[in-house]
């Protein structure tokens, strides 16, 4: 665990806590999130091509998109995982993420400007870690309004464990009852 995640789970386990975090044990069996429709418009996008410096032409000449047979320049693909991320904690709820071990995507079908989508966001598996944290492998897929896939994230996440239920299993380890505090 790096500095950070031991201080980010000092403060949740203090009970520094939003009630609408999603910890560990909210995720393992949650249902498929849905979202959108989401729009990444054409004057955003060349505002954050020009200030991360995306200067790739598939993304900023729709005339040398169109001489590779797409409708237009396409979204690139990081936009479309830090777009998808901060809707999901926005419309949805923020979940106590601590680490990132693995992060892929396929793309399947560009998305472009000024065209709405959609996304899904499922657990597809977890693991504990220890009492503090787990794993969540995440799988978010991007759909047009049709329903045909565009892309397809994969995350496995570090998240933090709920904090009674981190001491609550701390302290079924030491053999106390976490109310009461004695050996038994």
């Amino acid at each position: 665990m790096t500095g950070a995640d031991a201080a980010s789970a000092d403060a949740a386990n203090a009970g520094i806590r939003n009630a609408d975090i999603k910890y560990w044990e909210d995720l393992v069996d949650a249902p498929v999130r849905r979202f959108g429709p989401l729009v990444v418009e054409g004057a955003l996008m060349d505002h954050l091509l020009d200030l991360m410096g995306e200067k790739h032409p598939i993304h900023d000449d729709a005339a040398f998109a169109r001489a590779l047979d797409r409708q237009e320049r396409i979204v690139p693909g990081g936009f479309l995982h830090s777009v998808t991320s901060g809707w999901s904690v926005q419309h949805g709820s923020p979940a106590a993420i601590v680490g990132m071990r693995r992060l892929t995507w396929d793309f399947l079908r560009p998305v472009y400007p000024d065209q709405p989508f959609w996304f899904t966001t499922e657990t597809e598996r977890s693991a504990e870690i220890d009492e503090r944290r787990g794993t969540i492998d995440s799988v978010r897929k991007v759909f047009d309004a049709e329903g045909r896939t565009h892309a397809i994230g994969r995350m496995s996440l570090v998240v933090l464990r709920r904090p009674a239920t981190a001491a609550a299993t701390a302290a079924a380890a030491a053999g106390t009852h976490s109310d009461e505090g004695t050996a038994r």
